[in-house]
């Protein structure tokens, strides 16, 4: 129970401290990538500097400048049989 705390506030405190040290006017960058272990896509937002834990991703497209562009570029990834989900 300690453990799962620690690690609760550990993690707690990585995203506030991403989102205290970013610009509030800073671009996002929209990526999708596809987890290794399960073949699922997922759209992230590298730009608020932080990279997605575990590290077993790839990236499948270039940086986007909205959201729905990237959900629309994970729509065609996805008929195109690239993503399970």
């Amino acid at each position: 129970m300690r453990r799962s705390l620690i690690l609760c506030a550990g993690i707690a405190g990585l995203f506030s401290a991403g989102f205290l040290t970013s610009p509030a006017n800073a671009a996002s960058d929209f990526r999708v990538i596809k987890w290794s272990l399960t073949g699922v896509c997922q759209i992230y937002d590298f730009g608020w500097g932080g990279k997605p834990i575990p590290w077993d991703y790839r990236v499948l497209t270039r940086p986007l400048p909205t959201f729905g562009a990237a959900l629309r570029a994970k729509d065609s990834l996805a008929r195109r049989g690239m993503c399970t989900l």
